[in-house]
Protein backbone atom coordinates (compact mmCIF):
# COMPACT_ATOMS: atom_id res chain seq x y z
CA UNK A 1 0.00 0.00 0.00
CA UNK A 2 1.03 3.41 -0.53
CA UNK A 3 0.79 6.56 1.46
CA UNK A 4 0.42 9.45 -0.29
CA UNK A 5 0.31 12.77 2.52
CA UNK A 6 -1.06 15.69 0.81
CA UNK A 7 -3.21 16.21 -2.31
CA UNK A 8 -0.16 18.16 -3.74
CA UNK A 9 1.45 14.54 -4.37
CA UNK A 10 -1.40 12.75 -6.16
CA UNK A 11 0.26 12.58 -9.47
CA UNK A 12 -1.26 9.30 -10.79
CA UNK A 13 -2.64 9.67 -14.14
CA UNK A 14 -5.36 7.17 -13.77
CA UNK A 15 -8.40 7.73 -12.08
CA UNK A 16 -8.45 6.97 -8.04
CA UNK A 17 -11.31 4.38 -8.52
CA UNK A 18 -12.78 3.90 -5.26
CA UNK A 19 -12.36 6.33 -2.68
CA UNK A 20 -13.41 5.92 1.26
CA UNK A 21 -13.81 8.80 2.71
CA UNK A 22 -13.36 8.83 6.61
CA UNK A 23 -11.10 9.49 9.64
CA UNK A 24 -11.26 6.06 10.42
CA UNK A 25 -10.23 6.01 14.45
CA UNK A 26 -9.77 2.59 15.57
CA UNK A 27 -10.50 1.17 12.24
CA UNK A 28 -13.27 -0.99 13.68
CA UNK A 29 -15.91 -3.41 12.30
CA UNK A 30 -17.93 -0.40 10.90
CA UNK A 31 -14.83 1.06 9.04
CA UNK A 32 -13.90 -2.30 7.77
CA UNK A 33 -16.67 -2.69 6.09
CA UNK A 34 -16.91 0.64 4.75
CA UNK A 35 -13.48 -0.48 3.74
CA UNK A 36 -13.68 -3.32 2.45
CA UNK A 37 -16.72 -2.55 0.25
CA UNK A 38 -14.69 0.38 -1.62
CA UNK A 39 -11.97 -2.33 -1.86
CA UNK A 40 -14.73 -4.32 -3.82
CA UNK A 41 -16.06 -1.88 -5.36
CA UNK A 42 -12.61 -1.11 -6.98
CA UNK A 43 -11.87 -4.39 -7.89
CA UNK A 44 -15.09 -4.61 -9.96
CA UNK A 45 -14.38 -1.48 -12.29
CA UNK A 46 -10.32 -2.89 -12.28
CA UNK A 47 -9.19 0.29 -10.89
CA UNK A 48 -7.11 1.40 -7.32
CA UNK A 49 -8.84 1.32 -4.44
CA UNK A 50 -8.13 4.89 -2.24
CA UNK A 51 -8.73 5.34 1.28
CA UNK A 52 -8.90 8.81 2.04
CA UNK A 53 -8.50 9.87 5.62
CA UNK A 54 -7.10 13.15 7.78
CA UNK A 55 -5.03 14.12 10.33
CA UNK A 56 -4.93 15.32 13.13
CA UNK A 57 -8.58 14.64 14.10
CA UNK A 58 -10.53 17.26 12.93
CA UNK A 59 -11.71 18.23 16.57
CA UNK A 60 -7.97 18.61 17.52
CA UNK A 61 -8.03 21.83 15.08
CA UNK A 62 -11.97 22.84 15.23
CA UNK A 63 -12.40 22.19 19.17
CA UNK A 64 -9.08 21.48 20.67
CA UNK A 65 -10.63 21.06 24.36
CA UNK A 66 -13.11 18.93 22.92
CA UNK A 67 -10.64 16.52 20.88
CA UNK A 68 -11.05 12.72 21.66
CA UNK A 69 -8.60 10.78 22.60
CA UNK A 70 -7.74 8.30 20.04
CA UNK A 71 -7.51 4.81 19.57
CA UNK A 72 -5.19 4.35 17.02
CA UNK A 73 -2.08 6.14 16.44
CA UNK A 74 -1.39 7.39 12.77
CA UNK A 75 1.17 4.60 12.03
CA UNK A 76 -1.55 1.59 13.72
CA UNK A 77 -4.20 2.99 11.99
CA UNK A 78 -2.40 2.62 8.33
CA UNK A 79 -1.00 -0.52 8.97
CA UNK A 80 -4.54 -1.84 9.74
CA UNK A 81 -5.26 -0.43 6.58
CA UNK A 82 -3.24 -1.76 4.93
CA UNK A 83 -4.04 -5.57 5.98
CA UNK A 84 -7.43 -4.89 4.26
CA UNK A 85 -6.41 -4.99 0.97
CA UNK A 86 -6.36 -1.21 0.39
CA UNK A 87 -3.67 -0.22 -2.96
CA UNK A 88 -3.67 3.76 -1.76
CA UNK A 89 -3.99 5.80 1.59
CA UNK A 90 -4.41 9.59 0.53
CA UNK A 91 -3.74 11.75 3.87
CA UNK A 92 -5.20 15.26 3.98
CA UNK A 93 -3.79 17.72 6.31
CA UNK A 94 -6.52 18.81 8.29
CA UNK A 95 -6.33 22.55 8.71
CA UNK A 96 -9.10 25.44 9.66
CA UNK A 97 -8.52 26.37 5.32
CA UNK A 98 -9.90 22.51 4.76
CA UNK A 99 -12.39 22.96 7.30
CA UNK A 100 -13.96 25.87 6.01
CA UNK A 101 -14.58 24.68 2.59
CA UNK A 102 -17.23 23.77 1.09
CA UNK A 103 -18.66 20.26 0.74
CA UNK A 104 -19.56 20.47 -2.55
CA UNK A 105 -16.62 22.09 -3.55
CA UNK A 106 -14.82 19.02 -2.20
CA UNK A 107 -16.85 16.56 -3.89
CA UNK A 108 -16.26 18.30 -7.46
CA UNK A 109 -12.55 19.65 -7.08
CA UNK A 110 -11.49 16.73 -5.09
CA UNK A 111 -13.42 13.89 -5.66
CA UNK A 112 -14.15 14.24 -9.04
CA UNK A 113 -11.61 16.63 -10.01
CA UNK A 114 -8.28 15.91 -8.79
CA UNK A 115 -8.73 12.15 -8.06
CA UNK A 116 -11.18 11.10 -10.51
CA UNK A 117 -12.70 9.17 -8.63
CA UNK A 118 -15.86 6.70 -10.16
CA UNK A 119 -16.83 5.32 -6.81
CA UNK A 120 -17.32 6.63 -3.12
CA UNK A 121 -17.65 4.70 0.42
CA UNK A 122 -19.08 6.26 3.15
CA UNK A 123 -20.76 5.50 6.62
CA UNK A 124 -24.42 6.47 7.19
CA UNK A 125 -23.51 9.32 9.72
CA UNK A 126 -20.16 10.39 7.78
CA UNK A 127 -20.05 14.33 7.32
CA UNK A 128 -17.60 16.68 5.69
CA UNK A 129 -17.11 20.14 4.53
CA UNK A 130 -18.07 23.44 6.28
CA UNK A 131 -20.48 22.92 8.98
CA UNK A 132 -21.05 19.06 8.28
CA UNK A 133 -22.94 19.46 5.20
CA UNK A 134 -21.56 17.00 3.58
CA UNK A 135 -23.99 14.14 4.32
CA UNK A 136 -24.23 10.73 2.73
CA UNK A 137 -27.71 11.88 0.96
CA UNK A 138 -25.93 15.09 -0.18
CA UNK A 139 -22.71 13.58 -1.43
CA UNK A 140 -24.85 11.16 -3.40
CA UNK A 141 -26.63 13.71 -5.31
CA UNK A 142 -23.29 15.41 -6.20
CA UNK A 143 -21.99 12.06 -7.71
CA UNK A 144 -24.95 11.82 -9.71
CA UNK A 145 -24.02 14.92 -11.52
CA UNK A 146 -20.08 14.70 -11.16
CA UNK A 147 -19.79 11.26 -12.54
CA UNK A 148 -19.17 8.48 -9.27
CA UNK A 149 -21.26 6.90 -7.81
CA UNK A 150 -21.72 6.41 -3.78
CA UNK A 151 -22.47 3.70 -1.73
CA UNK A 152 -23.77 4.14 2.05
CA UNK A 153 -23.03 1.96 4.51
CA UNK A 154 -25.53 0.92 7.20
CA UNK A 155 -23.94 0.72 11.09
CA UNK A 156 -22.72 -2.21 11.92
CA UNK A 157 -24.47 -3.82 14.86
CA UNK A 158 -23.25 -6.22 17.35
CA UNK A 159 -25.49 -7.70 19.83
CA UNK A 160 -28.04 -5.10 18.87
CA UNK A 161 -25.75 -2.05 19.55
CA UNK A 162 -23.78 0.05 16.64
CA UNK A 163 -20.29 -0.16 15.94
CA UNK A 164 -18.49 2.96 16.90
CA UNK A 165 -15.25 5.16 17.64
CA UNK A 166 -17.28 6.57 20.35
CA UNK A 167 -18.58 3.98 21.59
CA UNK A 168 -15.27 2.10 21.85
CA UNK A 169 -13.55 4.98 23.81
CA UNK A 170 -15.60 4.47 26.49
CA UNK A 171 -15.63 0.50 26.97
CA UNK A 172 -12.31 0.42 26.81
CA UNK A 173 -12.15 3.09 29.59
CA UNK A 174 -14.26 1.29 31.51
CA UNK A 175 -11.93 -2.08 30.86
CA UNK A 176 -15.22 -3.65 29.13
CA UNK A 177 -12.41 -5.97 26.69
CA UNK A 178 -14.61 -8.57 25.69
CA UNK A 179 -17.70 -5.89 24.40
CA UNK A 180 -14.47 -3.73 22.93
CA UNK A 181 -13.12 -6.77 21.04
CA UNK A 182 -16.64 -7.73 19.80
CA UNK A 183 -16.27 -4.07 18.37
CA UNK A 184 -13.13 -3.91 17.07
CA UNK A 185 -12.70 -7.48 15.31
CA UNK A 186 -9.35 -8.17 17.16
CA UNK A 187 -8.73 -7.33 21.34
CA UNK A 188 -7.64 -3.70 22.24
CA UNK A 189 -3.77 -2.73 22.17
CA UNK A 190 -1.32 -0.23 23.21
CA UNK A 191 2.12 -0.46 21.47
CA UNK A 192 5.02 1.35 22.53
CA UNK A 193 8.92 0.80 23.33
CA UNK A 194 9.71 -0.91 26.93
CA UNK A 195 11.47 1.51 29.05
CA UNK A 196 13.23 1.35 32.20
CA UNK A 197 11.17 1.25 35.62
CA UNK A 198 12.14 0.79 39.18
CA UNK A 199 12.44 -2.77 38.82
CA UNK A 200 10.05 -3.43 41.89
CA UNK A 201 8.53 -6.44 39.84
CA UNK A 202 11.60 -8.19 39.36
CA UNK A 203 11.86 -8.03 43.70
CA UNK A 204 8.35 -9.49 44.19
CA UNK A 205 9.98 -12.57 41.36
CA UNK A 206 7.40 -11.24 38.89
CA UNK A 207 10.22 -8.97 36.47
CA UNK A 208 7.92 -6.76 34.12
CA UNK A 209 8.72 -4.54 30.90
CA UNK A 210 7.67 -1.23 31.01
CA UNK A 211 5.75 -0.31 27.75
CA UNK A 212 5.63 3.76 26.98
CA UNK A 213 2.20 5.25 27.35
CA UNK A 214 1.20 8.15 24.93
CA UNK A 215 -1.46 10.69 26.34
CA UNK A 216 -2.74 11.31 23.08
CA UNK A 217 -4.61 7.88 23.73
CA UNK A 218 -7.38 6.38 25.05
CA UNK A 219 -6.34 4.68 27.61
CA UNK A 220 -7.82 1.05 29.73
CA UNK A 221 -9.59 1.38 32.69
CA UNK A 222 -6.37 1.42 35.79
CA UNK A 223 -6.04 -2.17 36.88
CA UNK A 224 -5.28 -5.62 36.35
CA UNK A 225 -5.66 -8.00 32.64
CA UNK A 226 -4.89 -10.70 31.25
CA UNK A 227 -3.10 -9.62 28.19
CA UNK A 228 -1.65 -11.20 24.79
CA UNK A 229 2.03 -9.69 24.10
CA UNK A 230 3.31 -9.34 20.48
CA UNK A 231 6.97 -9.03 19.68
CA UNK A 232 8.92 -9.99 16.51
CA UNK A 233 5.61 -11.62 15.17
CA UNK A 234 5.03 -14.13 18.06
CA UNK A 235 2.70 -13.70 20.59
CA UNK A 236 2.81 -14.17 24.58
CA UNK A 237 0.61 -14.84 27.15
CA UNK A 238 1.39 -12.70 30.21
CA UNK A 239 -0.47 -10.45 32.79
CA UNK A 240 -0.22 -6.19 33.06
CA UNK A 241 -0.95 -3.82 35.09
CA UNK A 242 -1.95 -0.05 34.27
CA UNK A 243 -1.89 2.69 37.03
CA UNK A 244 0.07 4.36 39.34
CA UNK A 245 1.40 1.16 41.22
CA UNK A 246 -0.35 3.16 44.24
CA UNK A 247 1.45 0.34 46.86
CA UNK A 248 4.70 1.69 46.48
CA UNK A 249 3.57 5.27 46.59
CA UNK A 250 3.74 5.97 42.81
CA UNK A 251 2.10 8.58 41.09
CA UNK A 252 3.14 8.21 37.23
CA UNK A 253 0.98 6.56 35.00
CA UNK A 254 2.72 3.39 33.21
CA UNK A 255 2.14 -0.07 31.72
CA UNK A 256 3.75 -2.99 33.07
CA UNK A 257 3.87 -6.26 31.36
CA UNK A 258 4.70 -9.55 32.85
CA UNK A 259 5.29 -12.54 30.44
CA UNK A 260 4.69 -16.00 31.44
CA UNK A 261 6.70 -17.48 28.39
CA UNK A 262 9.53 -15.07 27.75
CA UNK A 263 12.82 -13.74 29.56
CA UNK A 264 14.91 -11.54 27.38
CA UNK A 265 15.75 -8.22 27.66
CA UNK A 266 13.48 -5.64 25.93
CA UNK A 267 15.06 -2.67 26.60
CA UNK A 268 14.13 -0.32 23.86
CA UNK A 269 11.96 -2.80 21.75
CA UNK A 270 8.39 -2.52 20.71
CA UNK A 271 5.48 -4.24 21.92
CA UNK A 272 2.14 -4.35 21.02
CA UNK A 273 0.33 -5.15 24.20
CA UNK A 274 -3.32 -6.74 23.33
CA UNK A 275 -5.73 -6.72 26.69
CA UNK A 276 -8.06 -9.56 26.59
CA UNK A 277 -10.00 -9.18 30.19
CA UNK A 278 -10.26 -7.32 32.89
CA UNK A 279 -9.39 -8.95 36.57
CA UNK A 280 -9.52 -6.70 38.79
CA UNK A 281 -9.17 -2.43 39.59
CA UNK A 282 -5.72 -1.20 40.97
CA UNK A 283 -6.02 -0.85 44.64
CA UNK A 284 -3.30 -0.63 47.39
CA UNK A 285 -1.62 -3.39 49.40
CA UNK A 286 -0.63 -3.14 53.16
CA UNK A 287 2.54 -4.42 52.10
CA UNK A 288 5.09 -6.13 49.36
CA UNK A 289 4.43 -9.33 50.50
CA UNK A 290 0.35 -9.07 50.39
CA UNK A 291 0.82 -7.64 46.78
CA UNK A 292 3.21 -10.43 45.82
CA UNK A 293 0.37 -12.87 46.84
CA UNK A 294 -2.76 -10.53 45.16
CA UNK A 295 0.34 -11.35 41.41
CA UNK A 296 0.34 -14.98 41.94
CA UNK A 297 -3.41 -15.18 42.15
CA UNK A 298 -3.42 -13.01 39.09
CA UNK A 299 -1.15 -14.33 36.90
CA UNK A 300 -3.19 -17.79 38.04
CA UNK A 301 -6.11 -16.30 36.75
CA UNK A 302 -4.97 -15.40 33.57
CA UNK A 303 -3.02 -17.88 32.63
CA UNK A 304 -5.99 -19.89 33.12
CA UNK A 305 -8.42 -17.46 30.79
CA UNK A 306 -5.59 -17.17 28.00
CA UNK A 307 -5.22 -21.24 28.20
CA UNK A 308 -9.12 -21.48 27.27
CA UNK A 309 -8.93 -18.96 24.42
CA UNK A 310 -5.80 -20.52 23.25
CA UNK A 311 -7.46 -23.95 23.30
CA UNK A 312 -9.71 -22.43 20.48
CA UNK A 313 -13.12 -21.82 23.37
CA UNK A 314 -12.61 -18.39 21.79
CA UNK A 315 -11.26 -16.44 18.62
CA UNK A 316 -10.85 -12.90 17.34
CA UNK A 317 -12.84 -12.56 13.96
CA UNK A 318 -9.41 -10.65 13.03
CA UNK A 319 -5.97 -11.54 12.59
CA UNK A 320 -3.71 -9.21 13.45
CA UNK A 321 -0.02 -9.05 11.89
CA UNK A 322 1.92 -7.43 13.49
CA UNK A 323 4.57 -5.78 10.95
CA UNK A 324 7.48 -6.98 12.47
CA UNK A 325 7.13 -5.31 15.73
Amino acid sequence: MDIIRGLENWVSREPAGSVALGFFDGVHRGHQQIIATSVQAAKERGLKSVVLTFEPHPLAVLEPEAAPPLLTPFAEKARLIRQLGVDTLLVLPFTPALAALEAALFAREVLAGRLAARHVTVGYNYSFGRGGEGTPAALTAWGRQLGFAVTVVPPVLVAGEAVSSSALRLLIARGDMEKATSFLGRPPAISGRVVTGARRGRGLGFPTANVELKKELVLPRRGVYAVRTWYRRRSFPGVANIGQVPTFGGSRLQLEVHFFDFHGNLYGKRLRVEFISFLRPERTFPSAAELKAQIEADARCARELLSRLAAGKSSPAFVYNDGGL
